[in-house]
């Protein structure tokens, strides 16, 4: 019950400034692509990188029941190998790696999500999964054409692709968000279910910050204030040792620190290291995306493997306890 109550208050807190900074956002922020790219940065570091830098946790979770001491060659082995080919694809078939990426993305994102039942779980998974996409892309149909032809290198065929495809794919996804968002607004009425009542507020408040927000700014913070404190709880609440849940929760946030330190200095190093004045800046940016990617691909397979499925949170067998009620870790 105290994750519960946790989730439902991280929930309104999150979705109350998501709906402020919509609202203010377009009084009070330059209208300029370099204030939305320093932002954007700004809170990817902050917010998303700590849930990101707990993959090695996850890698423990999900490989140290089958490769005992040496779950740390594993997780090498397959965080590389997925990186190595996200990075081969963008560089071979670009376009196709793209689709690719938003495709696990989505299922990402859907996964961390998912609390319907059986019956309604695809609806859920889908619908909620790909709500930042769909509406970036319903509200902004020219720049993100514009930007996956600049970051696949071919703004023609992009172009074609995102009108011609996505964009119709985009419009039948709203049935799904009504659906979705009917369901849990009966559900909240009629049987006065708060998480229903949440769902319907996040399902509502996300389609304010996409039509308020320049698409990159709406996608930073759903990622950061909705997706990523969730993840962190799910690992708190997966933690087989949790005995007090608040503890827990506390032990997975210390966790990120040292990994969120290093992975901001790994950063500031490779960007001395590859900066070069003389490289056109959109490039860089193009290079720094690519990468980015590489990292959240593996980051998105262990969430898998350790959290959550298709059917839900992973569940654990509790840990052994010792004499006088704690925990044998």
């Amino acid at each position: 019950m105290w994750f519960v109550a946790l989730r439902r208050a991280h929930a309104v807190a999150a979705l109350a400034v998501i709906a402020l900074t919509a609202i203010l956002y377009p009084f009070v922020a330059p209208a300029t692509s370099l204030f939305q790219l320093v932002m954007a940065a700004a809170l990817m570091m902050l917010l998303v990188l700590p849930h990101a830098a707990l993959d090695q946790y996850a890698a423990f979770i999900a490989l140290r029941p089958r490769l005992g001491r040496f779950w740390p060659l594993g997780f090498l082995g397959i965080y590389g190998s997925v990186a190595i080919c996200v990075v081969f694809g963008w560089l071979a078939a670009p376009l196709w790696t793209m689709l690719l990426l938003v495709l696990l993305a989505a299922l990402h994102y859907g996964l961390s999500d998912l609390d319907a039942g059986p019956v309604w779980r695809w609806i859920d998974l889908t619908a909620r999964g790909f709500a930042p996409f769909a509406l970036a892309l319903l509200f902004n149909p020219a720049p993100i054409a514009g930007f996956a032809g600049w970051l696949v290198h071919d703004m023609a065929q992009a172009s074609r692709l995102v009108h011609e495809i996505l964009l119709p794919v985009a419009l039948a996804w709203q049935v799904l968000w009504a659906i979705v968002v009917l369901r849990n607004l009966w559900l909240a009425v009629r049987w006065s279910d708060g998480r229903a009542a949440i769902i319907v507020g996040e399902m509502t408040v996300l389609v304010l910050a996409f039509a308020m927000l320049p698409p990159l700014i709406a996608f930073i913070l759903y990622a950061g204030l909705v997706h990523a404190p969730r993840h962190l709880m799910d690992y708190a609440l997966r933690n087989p040792h949790q005995g007090d849940p608040r503890r827990a929760l506390m032990r997975v946030v210390r966790a990120t620190v040292l990994p969120t330190a290093l992975a901001v200095v790994m950063i500031a190093v490779l960007g001395y290291l590859v900066f070069d004045p003389m490289t056109p800046h959109g490039h860089l940016l193009r290079m720094a995306i690519w990468l980015l990617t590489a990292f959240a691909a593996p980051h998105a397979v262990f969430a898998l493997l350790a959290l959550r499925d298709w059917r839900g949170l992973r569940e654990v067998a509790p840990a052994p306890m010792r004499h006088g009620g704690q925990s044998s870790r």
